[in-house]
């Protein structure tokens, strides 16, 4: 392929008089004649760089028709003495010019007069060949007279320590803001032979009105007293990328009350002491990263009182000593050192709203805890990175609510082992205001219940590069938006869990492509959320037979899970437990119910049946008999018969009674053989109830009196006796007397109650047997040994009562 040189002849772009932009770079053998640019009035930037552009280029009129230009790149061409035409006087928005890399050796005074009267943002004098020109010694007059500048760069020009000194008187006075001048000054590590900037180095600036001064890339090994003191106006010193070792005492002389940065990065510091920095009284930056600082001594950082950002990363700190209090840092960047300790990071910086101690040789959890505590400001702190090994909090560690904390980065923090123990499940508790979390490289395979309950705040969470392979549905809060799950397991990730977010992340997973990703491939199609890797990316992993496939192309062909019979036996358990549950708690219910209310129920039964079936009191029936029931009962027991019974069935102690009772203090006839009565009373008597006791059982004439009723009984074959057992009367003892004892294992009777509630039932079965009028069977042997029969039948209707209750209304 053959080169041919471009030529762009005259009123080539004569009709593009709109274009602003002209890029015709890289065009090796560029040929222009005269009016090649005629008609561009309104071309901002031009682009010629590496066009083998010699020195006419600025000299003659090629660029005159360029009224409105503003850039012009001249980058690696061959111009050998600059001298631009006059004309550029009427470029009035020319301002930058790019000269890098051309063979300029030499700048005199005269050389630049078509420059004069210009205010550059930017001149480019980067890699010239000025150091060709060995007898040169900047004697010819100031170059730059006329102008000044916002950004001069002389670097990379193989300027000598003399040289360059000459230069800067050379061009004394010149307004220049921001100078960048790296090359070879200094004497470099383990050299002697070529000396370090002193104090009258940078004098010829003095004037020039320096706000930043750049001397990065150069060979420094140590800082002079004063040596940057004739910089009265510096507000930035940029000396990184030396090789400086030694920072001798007053170094920085003559730069309080006006520099605000300092950049030491990259340099061979080993230790601070606390005359360091001193005179830096309105320092508000100092970067030493990347040094060799291995201590700080006693009050180091000291007359540093406005310090607002210290930044000592990629050092090889293991402990931060007894610093000097900086009581208006904000910014503190600790990372990548080998601290083992945070102990006296509380003195550095208590105020801090930025910590970075990342990638440091810290052991324990608790100092998260320690810094959250004590730093009310902070609003970004960084842990990542340690050698966490176990969490043992301190009791008075705690971490306050509602810190100010809003990023919190905890990447490779061995979370998974912490966790696992139990320990420091409330490390996210108090952080209602966190806003950013990331929690990246943890080997966490699950996370536990309710791990992220106080985060009210969060918007974004990254858990790359863990080992999870399921997520509740509710683990995340729902103010989240943001959430990287990339290089994870989650082979059926569940949609449900990603509701509320708006971007979101799953490249790398190990999905495994069945009917259960179904739910996650249908929500994959239809969601609104931004990923923040390209779906199509996303592949199948499992089974071997899909390994590779595109989880987009398996959405087409994946087919739902059926519900198989082991699912539907699952569904009728269930439905049987859900059943068997509310069978035994109703059962449970109404027992406990009945044993509580039973009394009040029967009541309740009572009147309803009485006044639906069986309406008013029934009223006993008029025959011959002159008493309903005769009441026997010892002369003890009197008092409890009359307020437990005679009070509940006789007419003449209440009027809504419906008997008309017998019984021997009220009726029997006084002067009357006792034996006489009796007869008398049981056989005028419909009913004969004897309340048995164990004073009844003592008492001759009860027995007797139960003996003639019985005899009625039998003689009559009408269940004319009613026995009522009251009292602690045990089955054996009525079984000792002959006369009770047939009654009681052959025949029915009755046993107070034991519990308050059940008289409403007792006293309506008393009633009724009062009033039935039923026959008996008559036993064979009842009639030779009335008192002494066979083995009786069980009583299922007795109730035991524990002792005799007095019961008024």
């Amino acid at each position: 392929m053959q080169n041919v040189p471009l030529i762009i002849r005259n009123n080539a772009f004569l009709r593009q008089r709109k274009l602003t932009r002209l890029v015709i770079g890289a065009n090796k053998g560029l040929q222009l004649e005269p009016r090649a640019f005629a008609g561009l009035f309104n071309l901002e930037q031009l682009f010629l760089d590496s066009c083998d552009l010699t020195d006419s280029i600025l000299a003659e009129n090629y660029l005159q028709p360029l009224l409105s230009l503003e850039t012009l790149d001249l980058f690696g061409n061959k111009i050998v003495r600059l001298r631009p035409g006059l004309f550029f006087s009427k470029l009035t928005k020319f301002t930058q010019l790019n000269l890098k890399l051309n063979q300029i050796q030499r700048l005199c005074e005269g050389d630049l007069a078509g420059f004069r009267g210009k205010h550059f943002t930017l001149l480019n004098l980067v890699s010239n060949h000025f150091y060709r020109s060995g007898d040169f010694d900047w004697g010819c007059g100031n170059p730059f007279r006329g102008m000044a500048f916002n950004v001069l760069d002389l670097s990379n020009n193989g300027f000598s320590f003399n040289t360059s000194r000459q230069l800067f008187k050379a061009i004394e006075g010149t307004p220049i803001t921001h100078l960048k001048f790296s090359g070879h000054i200094g004497k470099g590590f383990s050299h002697d032979n070529l000396p370090d900037p002193d104090e009258s180095t940078f004098e010829g600036l003095t004037n020039s009105g320096v706000n930043i001064f750049s001397l990065s890339n150069n060979r420094i090994f140590a800082l002079q007293r004063a040596v940057f003191s004739p910089l009265k106006d510096a507000i930035i010193i940029d000396i990184s990328r030396n090789r400086i070792n030694q920072i001798n005492r007053n170094a920085f002389n003559g730069l309080q009350g006006h520099l605000r940065m300092l950049n030491l990065s990259f340099n061979l510091l080993g230790e601070i002491y606390s005359h360091t920095f001193t005179n830096l009284t309105d320092l508000r930056v100092l970067d030493l990263s990347y040094n060799h600082i291995g201590a700080l001594g006693d009050k180091a950082f000291s007359d540093l009182p406005k310090l607002r950002a210290l930044y000592l990363t990629g050092n090889s700190l293991r402990d931060l000593g007894f610093p000097a209090l900086l009581p208006n840092l904000e910014y503190l960047l600790l990372d990548d050192n080998k601290l083992k300790s945070v102990s006296s990071i509380i003195t550095l910086g208590i105020n801090s709203i930025h910590v970075n101690v990342a990638d440091n040789r810290l052991t324990n959890l608790e100092d998260v805890y320690v810094i959250l505590s004590y730093f009310n400001h902070l609003k970004n702190f960084f842990y990542g990175g340690n050698f966490i090994k176990w969490c043992t909090l301190n009791n008075q560690v705690s971490v306050p609510h509602n810190n100010s904390l809003n990023a919190l980065d905890l990447h490779d923090s061995s979370l998974q082992i912490i966790w696992t123990q139990g320990k420091c499940l409330d490390l996210f508790d108090h952080l209602g205001n966190l806003r950013g979390l990331n929690l990246s490289f943890n080997s966490l395979s699950t996370l536990p219940q309710g791990i992220f309950s106080g985060l009210s705040s969060i918007v974004e969470i990254d858990l790359s590069s863990n080992a999870l392979t399921y997520l509740q549905p509710d683990v995340f809060p729902v103010s989240l938006q943001r959430l990287d799950l990339s290089s994870n397991f989650l082979a059926s990730p569940d949609p449900v869990t990603f509701q509320s977010l708006s971007f979101f992340s799953l490249a790398v997973n190990r999905f495994h492509c069945d009917c259960h990703l179904d739910s996650f491939l249908k929500w994959l199609n239809v969601t609104n959320v931004t990923f923040l890797s390209p779906v199509e990316e996303y592949r199948c992993e499992f089974p071997a037979a899909l390994h590779n496939l595109p989880l987009l192309d398996y959405s087409m062909i994946v087919e739902p899970c059926e519900e198989d019979d082991e699912k539907a036996v699952q569904d009728l358990k269930f439905a049987l437990f859900i059943f068997s549950a509310f069978l035994i708690i109703t059962v449970i219910f109404s027992g406990i119910v009945y044993a509580r209310l039973r009394g009040r129920i029967f009541i309740i039964y009572k009147k309803i049946v009485g006044r639906v079936l069986q309406g008013p009191k029934p009223i006993p029936p008029l025959d011959k008999v002159q008493y309903d029931a005769f009441l026997c009962f010892s002369d003890h027991d009197y008092k409890w018969v009359e307020a437990a019974l005679l009070k509940k069935l006789d007419n003449q102690f209440s009027e809504e009674n419906i008997f008309h009772c017998c019984f021997e203090a009220r009726d029997f006839l006084p002067g009357e053989d006792h034996l006489s009565n009796i007869r008398d009373a049981i056989w005028g008597s419909r009913k004969t109830v004897c309340i048995v006791s164990k004073d009844f059982l003592k008492d001759g004439w009860c027995l007797e009196a139960f003996t003639l009723a019985q005899g009625r009984m039998l003689e009559e074959l009408t269940n004319v006796l009613i026995m009522l057992v009251v009292g602690k009367v045990a089955h054996y003892q009525l079984m000792k007397y002959n006369a009770v004892r047939a009654f009681v294992q052959r025949r029915e009777y009755l046993i107070w109650p034991e519990d308050p509630q059940d008289l409403g039932w007792f006293y309506e079965r008393l009633v009724a047997q009062i009033l039935k009028d039923n026959k008996v069977k008559k036993f064979a042997e009842d009639e030779p040994e009335p008192a002494q029969p066979d083995a009786p039948p069980q009583n299922e209707d007795g109730i035991q009562l524990e002792k005799i209750r007095a019961i008024a209304m």
